[in-house]
């Protein structure tokens, strides 16, 4: 659901891996509205149920069309692109959109199933990708290093 609700206990927060100094010390932390930082996800699915709270409850302007004002214009043709509909912006992002957090399972015998090849190969580019099992293991280190901060 979005950030904004939930247990205390429960509630995922913030947390830049940058404080524990893996970057060169005179990078800051990226603003939350740079979309250089964002990573597509390259789709999304949902039940019935939850599209249907997503059009009710959570997404301000609605989630399926129409799209009115003031959170789109010209019936959400105006400046989105293809990340903010087919990448999954519009459910992750804050304004005008529906602010939920991605979840991804850090187990070893579920985390691949999280992951996709983007077949086109247009993305890869400029070869700043890595082994599957090197990206768990880094997402785990963060884990660990939020999870510790948070303790004390």
């Amino acid at each position: 659901g979005p950030k904004t609700t939930g247990e205390a206990n429960t509630m995922l927060t913030d947390y830049w891996s940058g404080n524990d100094g893996y970057y060169k010390k005179e990078q800051k932390r990226p603003t939350a509205d740079n979309r250089a930082y964002i990573n597509n996800q390259g789709g999304w699915m949902g039940t019935k149920e939850q599209i249907y709270a997503w059009h009710t409850e959570i997404c301000p302007g609605s989630f399926l069309p129409p799209f009115d004002v003031p959170h789109f214009r010209f019936d959400g043709l105006d400046l989105r692109d293809v990340e903010w509909w087919s990448g999954g912006l519009h459910l992750f992002t804050l304004r005008h959109a529906c602010n939920m957090q991605r979840v991804v399972l850090l187990d070893k015998n579920y985390f691949g199933r999280h992951l996709l090849y983007h077949t086109t190969n247009n993305k890869q580019k400029k070869k700043l990708y890595s082994k599957a099992t090197d990206l768990l293991g880094q997402l785990r280190t963060v884990v660990y290093n939020a999870q510790k901060k948070r303790k004390n």
